[in-house]
């Protein structure tokens, strides 16, 4: 049977264990719970997942907000979905991802001039997304100018 000699913890180590995490709202404390409702389809859940991390973030929180917005798109509420996408721009002004469902959400209310301007702004930002190439050439479409669409190539 061998002997373990037990050394005294040191000062600092003990100091060390007694520090905790800093308090205070992470703004992606539950964006795993509200992917996961989102995912399954279980909206109702996923909003009042949203709804609790909203407040606890003070509204900060981009991907509650994301969320929010595509579920509130797929129930038809697209004005609404646009603002809040408008914000989630605000928020991150240089995610591609971002403009381009601001854009789609112009694009499904019509005001496809409006998102013509918001694709060449997030195609500024990304010259390899096909997805925006190809919604530009849409919105073209619809306001039948079609000397823009094969200009796209």
């Amino acid at each position: 049977m061998a002997m373990r000699t037990q050394f005294p913890a040191s000062a600092e180590s003990q100091k060390a264990s007694k520090k905790k995490a800093p308090e205070g709202p992470t703004f992606e404390k539950l964006n795993w719970l509200i992917h996961l409702h989102y995912i399954r389809k279980d909206y109702e859940a996923c909003k009042a997942v949203i709804k609790e991390q909203l407040q606890e973030t003070h509204g900060l929180c981009e991907y509650a907000i994301y969320v929010l917005a595509l579920i509130l798109r797929l129930e038809g509420k697209i004005q609404e979905s646009l603002e809040l996408f408008q914000t989630c721009a605000i928020l991150s002004p240089q995610s591609v991802d971002n403009l381009k469902q601001v854009a789609r959400s112009l694009f499904l209310l019509g005001k496809h001039k409006a998102a013509i301007e918001v694709y060449n702004e997030a195609a500024r930002l990304n010259q390899k997304d096909w997805e925006i190439f190809h919604n530009l050439g849409v919105c073209y479409m619809y306001l039948k100018q079609f000397h823009k669409v094969s200009a796209l190539k």
